[in-house]
């Protein structure tokens, strides 16, 4: 398919298309417009275009002539997809440049709910036209997206702010999760915290198999990259796509499975500990021998016991691994947890409500040693009042 490129201040531009695809779906949902340009022959990045436009009124002009060259040459769908479209913050400074925004996409046929335009997140702060600009774009239909979310120092006020419909997570924050187990675990953290912000997610920058898995567990409802398809003037369509993430899906599914199998009897050999520990300590047994049974456990890091108030009795008693961080210098501060409140975690408080009955804790961070754990708590009659057994355990592995 050929294009002819629109003329504008001696550069030629072009557009090209990449498919946005959604994993849940399993189908592209839309495409977006990538810019195509060359000056004097030599092709150039989109930054580049823009860096030689001499004020805002020229790069306001360039981006309605892009605008206007990607609507132009814009995939005709036969279904319902969006239409992905980058706007320079120019066109968002004021209320006229913003209508023929907009007037120049109706002009092509498009409706706006079938548009999302992608405003970069580094171009949000304080700016209060943009935000009436954008408030202008949004009651007309348009769906918005935060862009390259990540990037630098992200600001979640302007989350809050702007309610978005889309976030996209810039690839950088992908590159650093594949390599960190930590940062894997903040990357699901911060999908978490979009999808409460009501905004789905799109992960960019998908370009490898692992990519690809990364994306799958970090919960993201839509993916972009190299990976899913290429950018051109007719991009790989569903029957090429599929396939392609229906083997990664295939793959986490049986590694998932094998880890649950794993899972499952780590916690069930950790429950039959901590009813053998709980029944020693009901008979009066003392908390040092009556934890032994719980501290042998490999996963295990430390028991502790509280009084009905959440209170802390007494010390933690460590297992070996525990120790040698918890110990550290640089943890001495939080180390001695003698009297402290947990009053207001989730386990002490589900296990006040259920006595008898055996709680496990979503995934947290320990404030004794920083390292990821679950909690299991039960609560327990112990000279006729009531105590809480607890015991830490590194967290299940869960690829986050």
């Amino acid at each position: 398919m050929n294009q002819a490129p629109t003329e504008h201040a001696g550069l030629a531009l072009s557009s090209h298309f990449q498919p946005i695809y959604s994993l849940a779906h399993r189908r592209t949902v839309g495409f977006e417009a990538l810019l195509r340009a060359k000056h004097a022959g030599r092709p150039l990045m989109p930054g580049q275009v823009f860096a030689l436009m001499e004020d805002p009124e020229a790069c306001y002009q360039l981006d309605l002539a892009i605008l206007r060259t990607h609507v132009a040459h814009a995939p005709v769908p036969s279904e319902p997809r969006w239409l992905f479209l980058n706007v320079h913050p120019a066109s968002l400074i004021d209320p006229a440049r913003t209508a023929l925004v907009t007037e120049s996409i109706a002009a092509a046929g498009l409706s706006p709910q079938s548009v999302v335009l992608e405003v970069q997140e580094h171009a949000l702060g304080g700016d209060d036209k943009l935000q009436q600009c954008i408030r202008q774009l949004r009651k007309q239909g348009f769906l918005i997206a935060i862009d390259d979310f990540g990037v630098g120092h992200a600001h979640l006020d302007h989350i809050c702010e702007m309610e978005p419909d889309l976030v996209k997570f810039d690839r950088q924050l992908l590159r650093s999760a594949s390599n960190n187990p930590r940062l894997r675990n903040l990357l699901f953290r911060l999908v978490h915290l979009m999808h409460e912000s009501g905004a789905l997610v799109i992960q960019e920058g998908i370009e490898t198999d692992n990519d690809v898995l990364v994306a799958l567990e970090s919960g993201c409802d839509l993916v972009q990259g190299d990976y899913i398809a290429r950018p051109g003037l007719a991009p790989d369509g569903d029957e090429l796509i599929t396939p392609r993430i229906d083997a990664r899906w295939d793959e986490l599914m049986v590694r998932d499975l094998l880890r649950r199998k794993i899972t499952r009897r780590q916690l069930e050999l950790a429950r039959q500990s901590f009813v053998q520990s709980a029944i020693l300590l009901i008979q009066n047994t003392p908390f040092d021998e009556a934890a032994r049974p719980l501290l042998s456990m490999p996963n295990v890091l430390r028991c502790f016991l509280l009084d009905s108030e959440g209170r802390q009795i007494g010390r933690n008693l460590n297992t070996k691994q525990a120790a040698t961080q918890s110990t550290h210098p640089k943890f001495a501060p939080l180390a001695d947890t003698t009297g402290a409140i947990w009053s207001r975690r989730a386990y002490f408080q589900h296990a006040i409500d259920q006595p008898g009955v055996l709680y496990m804790s979503e995934p947290y961070l320990s404030m004794t040693d920083t390292r990821t754990c679950v909690t299991l708590s039960m609560a327990i009659e112990i000279d006729e009042s009531m105590h809480v057994l607890c015991t830490d355990m590194l967290a299940p592995s869960s690829g986050r």
